[in-house]
């Protein structure tokens, strides 16, 4: 497997866990990095779990590596911050330290084999952002990843 195929696992995961809470907690799950969706996102006034990939890097060398991401909660009518709090709790407790999780593939029909495994290492809460409208709080999650053969 290429280390572009383990990004595309990877993401393919963070995806599928990002989108299971979103469904839960009945928000959209938006990936900052599909410029659409973002757009209409940021029209509307929907509660938003939203995430973008950051980096993955070879550390020190193939099949294990260093993986960044942000995540977190995007509120519209929250002055208090209340439901952001609450969205931002329960997403924190999904990449908590030392929490392992599968990495497969769920971009196809049918869920793949487990291609590697993904340690969380650390998490760091960000100042919120507001663009007028909305509020946006991203965590800063920082995970080392092993790919499978």
């Amino acid at each position: 497997m290429s280390q572009d195929q383990f990004l595309l696992d990877i993401k393919s995961t963070l995806d599928k866990i990002a989108k299971d809470k979103a469904d839960e907690l009945g928000v959209r799950m938006i990936d900052l990095d599909n410029t659409v969706e973002t757009q209409e996102l940021f029209s509307s006034e929907d509660d938003a779990i939203v995430w973008e990939y950051g980096t993955l890097a070879p550390d020190p060398r193939d099949p294990l590596y260093v993986l960044t991401f942000n995540i977190g909660g995007r509120t519209v009518k929250d002055s208090a911050n209340y439901t952001m709090l609450g969205i931002n709790g329960t997403v924190q407790e999904l990449f908590e330290p030392c929490k392992r999780l599968e990495i497969k593939n769920y971009s196809g029909v049918v869920e793949s084999e487990i291609r590697g495994f993904l340690n969380i290492t650390q998490v760091i809460v960000s100042p919120q952002q507001y663009d007028k409208v909305s509020g946006v709080r991203m965590m800063s999650v920082t995970a080392r990843a092993m790919r499978l053969a």
